[in-house]
């Protein structure tokens, strides 16, 4: 589950990664009508993602092309708007940032709704999730359960909320003099290098992510005790920007009511991860 950490505020510059699809005609007239004017002008949908994320958002090797859940999710919304949608790329520290300086006009990458978030955001729930240690077969014999970590290093992703779980976990679970190791670094891949060399022993990830790491490499990875810190991830948008926060938790309504949704999660094999209703600013603890 990647979340940001909500005090980091510096501005990056976004990459445009992809141009996707031409918008329907005319889309579904009456949710297009709940646009805002300067949006249903721009005739396009600006979603900023963090490359990369399997199966949420991702590209093959060699290849610009997006795919993924919340790829498909966003096409499928400015489809039923009849926009066109575009997508930039910024380091996950860099998500709110884009956002609330309105040089987007919504975030759509495994982003959690938090509570502490909802002061500069508003979120639209849309998909369920939760935190998972991982490591690979070869500690499988050693590392049995979380509390098996005690002494041991985990490599988290840079800057996100994986970082304090793991460490608050390890508080509450490892004697004081064997705590948990957090080593912050940017990628899965780099987590991945890193058990392999020796250097952290496991890592953390979202639920969805592990499931797609063991769908993609089978028999190399496993799963360490249950999953923890079950929450949502939500589209977030600034609070200034409720109309089209509104015009979209619409367009999601009607995606779900004919089955498009659903299509998208069986697309990934993610069906149980699917909501009843799309809540806006579900998380209230």
């Amino acid at each position: 589950m990647k979340t940001i950490l909500p005090m980091m505020l510096g501005l990056a510059s976004a990459t445009f990664i992809s141009l996707a699809g031409i918008a329907q005609a005319a889309g579904d007239e009456k949710l297009a009508a709940a646009l805002p004017e300067a949006v249903r002008s721009a005739g396009k949908l600006n979603f900023t993602i963090s490359l990369a994320y399997p199966p949420m958002e991702y590209n093959d090797a060699g290849s610009t092309e997006l795919k993924g859940f919340d790829i498909d999710l966003a096409k499928a919304i400015a489809e039923r708007l009849g926009l066109a949608a575009e997508f930039q790329n910024v380091e996950f520290p860099q998500l709110i940032p884009q956002v609330v300086t309105g040089r987007s006009d919504m975030i759509i990458t495994a982003f959690s709704d938090k509570v502490e978030r909802q002061t500069q955001l508003d979120f639209i729930d849309y998909f369920k999730t939760g935190n998972v240690f991982y490591s690979s077969v070869d500690h499988q014999a050693e590392i049995k359960t979380e509390a098996d970590l005690c002494g041991k290093t985990v490599a988290v992703a840079t800057g996100t909320s994986w970082v304090t779980w793991a460490e608050e976990l390890g508080k509450s679970i490892c004697p004081a003099d064997k705590l948990i190791t957090v080593i912050q670094i940017p990628t899965q891949a780099e987590h991945i290098m890193q058990i392999r060399q020796g250097r952290a022993q496991a890592s953390v990830i979202g639920l969805e992510g592990l499931l797609d790491l063991m769908k993609q490499e089978p028999g190399k990875f496993y799963q360490i005790g249950e999953v923890g810190d079950v929450n949502h991830y939500g589209i977030a948008f600034a609070k200034a920007n409720g109309e089209l926060r509104d015009a979209v938790h619409a367009t999601l309504d009607a995606l779900k009511a004919d089955g498009t949704y659903a299509q998208i999660l069986d697309r990934y094999g993610l069906k149980e991860a699917g909501v009843e209703e799309f809540k806006i600013n579900g998380t209230t603890k």
